[in-house]
């Protein structure tokens, strides 16, 4: 037995089925192609009441032919302002006034004949985002973004913003920037966080430390992990060195910093002293040595351990050497 599926959650129970071919022939035909290209001018001027009246004098099939090519016109041209966006909204908003039939592997699958809905909704959620860049770059000059606040709501509102807050935080300038860092200090709302964009991309613009000092002691994720790939990318910058240091503190990205400072040649002084500190340690000792080892320090590390009165640091040294091949 064929299986009909129904498909989209906007399709009306009173919408008319037509064929493949009569959608095909309606949006082709000299009628549609006219009127888009009369409308297409209604629509740039924003002249919409103009516009839903020529529509409402055609056949409802080619009407809906029309709105889905005035709809593809406005993705290519791409400019809305706001009685483009409510147009447009009304578009999204409407229901499937016509179906068609398509064969499936063994089912038939009805769906709407025009999918102008999406393309519209997709636009105006594009405008609003650029609406909402917009006035946070306004408010963030100004000193009036509050972080805890702009950047709360659902899960989605939330990765909506802080995409957002990332991608236009260049735009801003050092004065904003620097007001924005200071509500770390002040606002314990925005410890919770739910990752680390907002705090690595604001360390990473401004170099902060306390911005770095809170990135490291945060759960590691996909952002503190990039950042820190980033930095070992610059190295040896001497304040690059310096948070490659500071985030081994992060049991999580330890490993990974002990290697970004090691690989470093020539070997800055600073992480030269840093790593011979850690060799004196039960923690952290045995992986310092064995990463030495195995980036060809063997010689400093048997000098070392054969200078040092410290047992941690001979035993860490034998535990380096078992290890490698």
């Amino acid at each position: 037995m064929m299986l009909l599926l129904l498909a989209g959650s906007l399709e009306s129970a009173m919408a008319a089925e037509v064929s493949v071919q009569e959608v095909k022939l309606a949006a082709s035909s000299p009628q549609v192609q006219n009127r888009v290209a009369a409308l297409t001018t209604l629509y740039d001027r924003s002249d919409f009441r103009a516009l839903e009246f020529n529509l409402s004098q055609l056949a409802l099939l080619h009407q809906e032919a029309v709105r889905a090519q005035l709809v593809q016109h406005a993705v290519d041209s791409g400019e809305l302002d706001q009685a483009k966006a409510t147009w447009l909204q009304a578009q999204a908003e409407r229901k499937p006034a016509f179906t068609v039939v398509e064969q499936g592997d063994g089912y038939l699958v009805t769906q709407s004949a025009f999918h102008y809905g999406a393309q519209a909704r997709g636009l105006v959620m594009q405008w609003q985002q650029m609406l909402l860049a917009q006035d946070m770059v306004r408010q963030a000059e100004a000193g009036d973004l509050v972080l805890s606040t702009w950047l709360t709501g659902d899960l989605r509102t939330q990765k909506t913003r802080r995409d957002i807050f990332l991608k236009h935080l260049p735009q801003l300038s050092e004065q904003a920037v620097a007001k924005l860092i200071l509500q770390f200090t002040s606002d314990t709302k925005l410890m919770w966080l739910p990752d680390n964009g907002v705090i690595a991309r604001l360390a990473a613009t401004s170099g902060d430390e306390q911005m770095y000092h809170l990135l490291w002691r945060r759960r590691t994720d996909q952002y503190s992990l990039a950042e820190l790939n980033r930095l070992a990318a610059q190295a040896p910058v001497p304040n690059v060195v310096e948070q490659l240091i500071a985030a081994t503190v992060n049991p999580s990205l330890k490993p990974l910093a002990y290697k970004a400072l090691i690989t470093l040649k020539p070997l800055p002084l600073t992480a030269r002293e840093f790593l011979r500190e850690k060799l004196d340690e039960v923690d952290d000792g045995q992986m310092v040595a064995y990463e030495l080892a195995q980036h060809g320090y063997v010689q400093w590390l048997e000098q070392l351990a054969s200078d040092s009165r410290n047992q941690v640091v001979r035993n860490n040294f034998k535990a380096a050497m078992a290890k490698l091949p």
